[in-house]
């Protein structure tokens, strides 16, 4: 019954916005004075279950420990603040951030390769294979990564189902925008690269099934993650 009830209000507290490492010390506090009401329950001659039921009665509800706690402004966290701009746009940030960055270092990578390019026969099957890996890593996994990243995160501090969803659908919506070309070869052209965003009427069904495949890669971690909690929340009922 007590695991469930400090599981119960450990829920509550990140749901109030309470930042986690705030969280786990007001569980902790909670805990040992519930201990301690109960030690004193039990020397006074009650039994375990009056005990218990009495170290309940005087620790409060935990709607009421939430609502103390959560009228403390230093223990929320910020993503739990303003939870639109976390899971939504900080996502689609990030993933322009880590693609620029990337990007810079390939193009370097090359750079510094080109005399030795020049010099090299490179297969063209070797050639298409290098820019069908950096369109799938720059395009698919990459964003996937990202978003199920932050929808994890959002999953962890209890945010509204909304916001990680929403951080998603925006993010492949974006990636499936985006071109990127890489073209690797030997000689006297050793490497092209190349990135735009913009939609094509011809294009839109592969863009549109783009979307979703990053979309689905990212909710699945979020789907797992949601499953084992209502699991361990009935395990302990």
């Amino acid at each position: 019954m007590s695991e469930g009830r400090f599981s119960e209000l450990r829920d509550g507290l990140l749901k109030a916005g309470i930042s986690r490492r705030n969280v786990r010390r007001a569980v902790l506090e909670v805990e040992d004075h519930f201990h301690q009401l109960l030690e004193a329950a039990s020397a006074r001659g009650l039994d375990e279950k009056s005990a218990r039921a009495h170290a309940f009665e005087a620790l409060g509800t935990n709607r009421l420990l939430i609502e103390r706690y959560a009228a403390r402004p230093e223990l929320r966290a910020w993503p739990n603040r303003w939870p639109a701009l976390w899971f939504t746009l900080v996502p689609l940030g990030s993933y322009l951030a880590v693609s620029a960055a990337a990007m810079a270092v390939l193009v370097a990578t090359v750079s510094l390769m080109s005399a030795h390019l020049h010099q090299t026969h490179i297969p063209s099957g070797v050639t298409l294979f290098m820019a069908l890996a950096v369109r799938v890593i720059f395009l698919g996994l990459l964003p996937a990564l990202i978003a199920a990243v932050f929808a994890v995160l959002a999953h962890r501090r209890r945010i509204a189902l909304r916001w990680p969803v929403a951080g998603i659908l925006l993010l492949s919506a974006l990636a499936s925008l985006i071109n990127v070309e890489f073209t690797l070869t030997g000689g006297a052209s050793p490497g092209q690269i190349g990135a735009g965003i913009g939609v094509s009427t011809g294009s839109l069904l592969s863009q549109s099934v783009r979307a979703l495949m990053v979309a689905g890669a990212a909710l699945t971690p979020l789907w797992i993650a949601m499953r084992r909690y209502k699991r361990t929340r009935a395990a302990l009922r």
